[in-house]
């Protein structure tokens, strides 16, 4: 028998999108579950953009956007400034975040740290642990992560972890994310989805 294709589990149909007026668009695509898509493109084109619109940040002005059922959505945006002081842990970021801390040694050495003493690859590594598990009681076909420029501020010390982390996904969960680091994508297995090819479809 010939497999069933996967149900998309994000779809977009000529959908306009921006803020107080519409910025990107006619845009058309549909991200299959357990995909591992790279948005990729010039900065400026709308990638952020549109992972903003999927969290409801940012306005939908025509056409449809749609989640499949139950869908729980997670974002790692690509930046979450810290306040100084900020006396917190990253157990308490990982409640914070309705997520479970996974196993790994990085991640749980940082667990009892304060956020604001913690490097900015330290950070970013924490945020994306979180991003990762979060939402990990649903079915994994029902959990869509959206990482936006996961690579920025991973040192070396933290790189190889991160890589890890986004390795260990469930393979029925689905990613998407935005990046300039091939290095990064091919080490994590991402295919491109340049935004162009989806631009001006309806």
């Amino acid at each position: 028998m010939t497999p069933q294709p996967a149900l998309a589990i994000l779809r977009a149909q000529a959908v306009h999108l921006g803020f107080h007026r519409p910025v990107l668009g006619p845009l058309s695509l549909e991200v299959p579950t357990g995909a591992r898509w790279a948005l990729t493109g010039p900065n400026g084109i709308g990638k952020s953009l549109l992972l903003k619109a999927v969290t409801g940040q940012a306005r939908i002005h025509g056409g449809t956007l749609e989640l499949g059922p139950s869908t729980r959505v997670s974002l790692l945006a690509q930046d979450h400034s810290r306040r100084d002081p900020w006396p917190l842990c990253g157990h308490d970021w990982f409640r914070a975040m309705g997520a479970a801390a996974p196993g790994q040694p990085r991640v749980q050495a940082l667990l009892n740290r304060r956020l604001d003493r913690l490097s900015g690859g330290q950070w970013q590594l924490l945020r994306l642990a979180a991003a990762l598990h979060s939402g990990i009681h649903q079915r994994p076909q029902e959990r869509l992560i959206l990482l936006d420029e996961p690579a920025n501020h991973l040192d070396a010390e933290v790189r190889g972890d991160a890589v890890e982390l986004i390795a260990t996904l469930p393979t029925d969960a689905t990613l998407v994310m935005t990046s300039h680091d091939d290095d990064f994508l091919r080490a994590v297995g991402a295919e491109n989805h340049p935004l162009t090819d989806y631009l001006n479809a309806r």
